[in-house]
């Protein structure tokens, strides 16, 4: 491919995209709501991705729904179900219904990213360090947000913080904000067998060919971008890009077989290996593979390159299920 230039306008009436609430997280928005019985508004965003070659510019334009989500006051994110005399009615990060007073709408969002765990059932894997996945998948996950922001993508975490949501909350999120893609962050457990690589393993959706193809860009620039460190790394034999089966014959991750958007599971590597513990604890790696994530989302999103390190076998395995409604504690909306 000859030399690409994509340059990417947020029309969203008279929005921008540069307020900070909260936990890191930035969203859209076109000043404080009000409430009303009124139906909302539908907000168009465009996407404008000009290319230059040699040959005449050419520009594609995208149309994109609008609504629908919210940052309440404590910076949590919910999705917007309606709104009422009273504010709006949300569903939480546990998968609740309640109306919360106030906060700032989110519109147009193409990219909804997910701290894998969180909170205190959930905390994920734990290092010998003490570093809990939890919070690492959200630091990493905040820095992407920073990163996608400053390139004009609209983003979205699932979390803001150490507190737990349900699978089917998250994977309902992306869907209800009609997102491009949904990227969940995480870090391995247990340990495998040594690897002069990175062992990041990213599963996809089993029947779906654009969350392969957004897996093989995921891993082709993290496992470059990771290479560069001199770390004892450990990989599974199958690691890659490849599909993981339950023995029912569906996708055995509710990340992957919940939504209808496009979805990737990212294992970048084992916070579990002591060694790869203590590079995931320092700046410069979570800098590398934010950076790594950001430039993954955007060739996905403006080529149609495959990426790499696709496994064609699916790993058949059934996983502990995710933490459920009962045991799913909200954090304080406002």
């Amino acid at each position: 491919m000859r030399s690409v230039a994509a340059v990417l306008f947020i029309l969203i009436g008279a929005c921008t995209y540069t307020e900070a609430l909260g936990s890191g997280t930035t969203v859209a928005h076109g000043g404080p709501a009000s409430p009303t019985t009124d139906a909302p508004t539908t907000t168009t965003t465009t996407l404008v991705i000009t290319t230059t070659t040699e040959s005449p510019v050419t520009t594609t334009t995208v149309e994109r729904p609008g609504d629908d989500a919210l940052v309440t006051p404590t910076g949590v994110v919910v999705a917007v179900l309606e709104q009422t005399v009273d504010g709006f009615l949300v569903r939480t990060p546990c998968g609740n219904e309640t109306v919360v007073s106030s906060g700032t709408p989110v519109r147009g969002v193409w990219v909804v990213v997910d701290p894998g765990h969180g909170g205190e059932v959930d905390t994920g894997a734990v290092g010998a360090n003490g570093l809990m996945e939890q919070d690492l998948n959200l630091v990493v996950s905040q820095a992407l947000e920073a990163k996608l922001i400053v390139r004009g993508i609209p983003v979205l975490l699932t979390r803001t913080g150490r507190y737990g949501s349900t699978l089917g909350a998250r994977t309902a999120l992306a869907d209800h904000v009609g997102a491009d893609l949904l990227l969940s962050v995480h870090h391995n457990a247990p340990t495998q067998g040594p690897s002069n690589r990175p062992g990041t393993e990213i599963f996809v959706q089993h029947d779906s060919t654009e969350s392969r193809r957004l897996g093989g860009l995921v891993w082709e620039h993290i496992t470059e971008a990771l290479s560069q460190f001199d770390v004892q790394w450990t990989a599974a034999r199958d690691a890659g890009v490849l599909s993981v089966l339950s023995t029912r014959g569906e996708d055995a991750y509710g990340i992957n077989r919940g939504p209808e958007t496009v979805s990737v599971l990212a294992e970048l590597g084992y916070v579990s290996n002591p060694p790869e513990a203590e590079l995931f604890a320092t700046d410069e790696y979570v800098e590398t593979a934010a950076e790594a994530l950001a430039n993954a989302v955007m060739d996905y999103l403006t080529t149609q390159d495959a990426g790499a390190g696709f496994v064609s076998e699916p790993r058949v395995f059934n996983p502990q299920p995710g933490i459920g409604a009962g045991a799913c504690v909200d954090p304080v909306l406002e």
